[in-house]
């Protein structure tokens, strides 16, 4: 447990919960004049990321991602000039692992600044304040605006002179509709220094590439998932995540990270599976059903590939809501 003294009077007690979200993949990058990085993303019910804060005579942060709290705490504190942190203790109940393309780091960041302020004032932040409390959406603003709404983001990148992407479309997401998440166990994808000098390393997005990915939305995904057509909207999905995760081959050796996840992609569709993508860098992929019963029929049914990998199975919702403070 690592501790700040401060005063502080407040008796109440503050929970976050917000939803996770997947990446389909971005829009731009490299763009020297105009907009960069941008893309799509929806927002899940599960997992979760849930944090409390309760009254105590210092400040302090425990758990499995205390370190983080307190760095996210900190940025709050220095954002809001606060001589002090608030006398609680803020505490993660629930969240998944890191870096394994579930954008854990925004929202534990966006929760930690929702609930010290809500913790301190009563009230909460907007989007783009959360963001910028904690210093984050400097690539993807999905998480950031998913926090706040839910449901399916799309952003279409920043400008130079922009410090967030600004929110282009959103919607909710067919609540009958069902996403499976696949991922091995004890795998994470790049992150941190490694995702930044990825990035230095990338050739920069061609302008058709970009044309073609906006097309996939404007022409599929979005009237699909609008109309409520399953097969419109799937099909727009994993082409999306093919042409946006080309663009990346240099580093991943296609268009999913590694050899392994190429291959597992290729063998969930020789299964069936609609609407298969790759959220962020990975290892998690995900693929879309039009039910519930559907999904658990594909799982019963899938057995295991041929990696030797233990995978991680999961049939999860969509969040069309956005985070809950109370």
């Amino acid at each position: 447990m690592t501790e700040s003294h401060l005063q502080s009077h407040t008796t109440k007690t503050v929970h976050v919960s917000a939803p996770t979200r997947l990446h389909f993949g971005l829009l731009s990058f490299g763009n020297q004049e105009g907009r960069n990085f941008g893309g799509v993303g929806l927002m899940l019910k599960e997992p979760r990321v849930e944090i409390t804060a309760t009254p105590a005579d210092t400040f302090a942060t425990t758990g499995p991602y205390a370190a983080r709290l307190l760095d996210f705490s900190k940025q709050w504190q220095q954002y809001t000039q606060a001589d002090t942190l608030p006398n609680c203790v803020l505490t993660v109940t629930a969240a998944p692992e890191q870096h394994v393309g579930l954008g854990l780091g925004t929202q534990l960041g966006l929760s930690t600044a929702e609930i010290l302020q809500a913790f301190l004032t009563g009230e909460g932040l907007g989007a783009m304040e959360r963001a910028f409390v904690v210093n984050r959406a400097s690539r993807s603003a999905v998480g950031t605006y998913g926090f706040e709404f839910g449901g399916l983001i799309v952003e279409r990148g920043r400008l130079p002179s922009e410090r967030i992407s600004p929110l282009e479309c959103r919607l909710d997401f067919p609540d009958a509709w069902r996403v499976m998440l696949v991922r091995p166990e004890n795998e994470q994808g790049l992150s941190g220094e490694q995702e930044t000098r990825a990035f230095g390393d990338i050739p920069p997005v061609a302008q058709r590439t970009t044309d073609q990915l906006i097309a996939e939305l404007e022409s599929g995904l979005l009237p699909g998932i609008t109309a409520g057509n399953f097969m419109m909207a799937a099909d727009a999905i994993e082409n999306y995540g093919r042409i946006a995760g080309g663009c990346f081959s240099s580093i991943q050796g296609g268009p999913y990270n590694g050899r392994l996840l190429n291959r597992r992609v290729e063998w969930l569709k020789g299964l069936g599976a609609h609407g298969i993508g790759q959220s962020s860098w990975g290892p998690t992929l995900f693929c879309i059903f039009e039910t519930q019963a559907d999904a658990e029929r594909f799982k019963d049914s899938m057995g295991s590939d041929d990696s030797g990998q233990t995978l991680r199975v999961e049939i999860v919702r969509a969040d069309n809501q956005g985070a809950d403070i109370s």
